[in-house]
């Protein structure tokens, strides 16, 4: 079977994922700051989700610690917390597609509970390393909660067509 396609796809969509990231935070930074609270983007997150749903767990693991190690290095400057919470989520998510059949709204579902998991994550290691002081009460309300918010309408509205291309590829790799 001819996979490279798919590969290249998931590749493409994660890298692609992480450059978006960057480029909404720091386009739209003061459009990020709302009256709900500081918006993140996490569609890194929202494609590991989806393309969990497609893949096979051994490759969704190590591109998720790759992507993961790159936005460590990049972003925070030492690495382990998003690698593992990124290996983390795609763990999870492939775990629950036993259970779970891809749509629209249990994509939306699983990246509500993913994007909590890795915020937390992050507050939580970067609260005991003291590099943030804010309080966890904080953290929910001004962080969180306009984070989940804006990821959740993201997913609801680009998961389906994301979904599209992946079967697309796939069905047509297949063929061949």
């Amino acid at each position: 079977m001819d996979n490279w396609r798919q590969n290249l796809l998931a590749i493409f969509l994660m890298f692609s994922s992480v450059l978006l990231d960057g480029f909404i935070t720091s386009t739209w930074i003061s459009h990020l700051e709302t009256g709900l609270g500081l918006i993140i983007p996490r569609t890194i997150v929202l494609i590991i989700i989806i393309l969990s749903f497609h893949y096979t767990e051994g490759f969704m693991l190590v591109s998720a610690a790759i992507i993961g190690f790159i936005m460590d290095t990049y972003y925070l400057g030492f690495i382990g917390i998003y690698m593992a919470s990124f290996v983390l989520i795609a763990y999870i998510t492939y775990n629950l597609k036993r259970i779970i059949r891809p749509n629209v709204l249990s994509y939306t579902l699983i990246a509500i509970l993913g994007i909590t998991l890795v915020e937390v994550l992050t507050y939580g290691i970067m609260r005991i390393l003291a590099i943030s002081t804010i309080s966890f009460q904080l953290f929910l309300v001004s962080r969180l909660s306009a984070t989940l918010l804006f990821n959740g309408i993201v997913m609801l509205i680009f998961s389906y067509f994301i979904h599209q291309l992946i079967v697309n590829i796939m069905d047509e790799s297949q063929l061949r």
